[in-house]
């Protein structure tokens, strides 16, 4: 666990209610008796829901599927904040086009797999949404573009 997270976390516990008398008592006596084994299936048991919530998300998300075949191999490059970004660039039925797909950070070994399967040439399934995007070149020119937000990426064998 990182300092800047710890720090968080003690700040969050600092902020936190403490109850007096009544039945707002806070029972401290169970911590004492959850066992390592039991803190790690709880602790596994919330990793495991929030990556179905997760996975319920994205798939509400997924308005659109294009499968198209890549005309480059895959770019990944990571944000300031330690995100991880793969850029696709595709040809598909409506011509060519950009797609951004942001790593899930509860798939540390997605960044290999990307890079590894997904190579000029191969043919995938993207699922997620177009996303219009506006800006001023160098020279004052407004720009638009309309650019994919996958939210799920496979080959066409994967997804078969």
């Amino acid at each position: 666990m990182t300092r800047a997270l710890k720090s968080e976390r003690w700040r969050a516990l600092s902020r936190a209610p403490v109850f007096h008398g009544g039945t707002d008592m806070i029972d401290f006596s169970r911590l004492g008796r959850e066992t390592p084994e039991e803190r790690a299936a709880r602790d596994a048991e919330r990793v495991q829901a929030e990556i179905a919530a997760d996975t319920t998300r994205r798939n509400e998300w997924s308005k659109k599927t294009i499968i198209a075949q890549l005309t480059e191999d895959v770019e990944l490059r990571s944000t300031h904040s330690g995100d991880h970004v793969a850029t696709l660039r595709c040809s598909g039925p409506d011509g060519e086009f950009t797609a951004s797909y942001w790593l899930p950070p509860h798939k540390p070994k997605a960044c290999e797999v990307l890079s590894h399967y997904l190579r000029e040439g191969a043919t995938v399934v993207l699922k997620g949404y177009w996303k219009n995007r506006e800006w001023n070149d160098r020279t004052g020119q407004r720009r638009a573009t309309a650019e994919f937000q996958a939210q799920y990426v496979a080959t066409a064998k994967e997804a078969g």
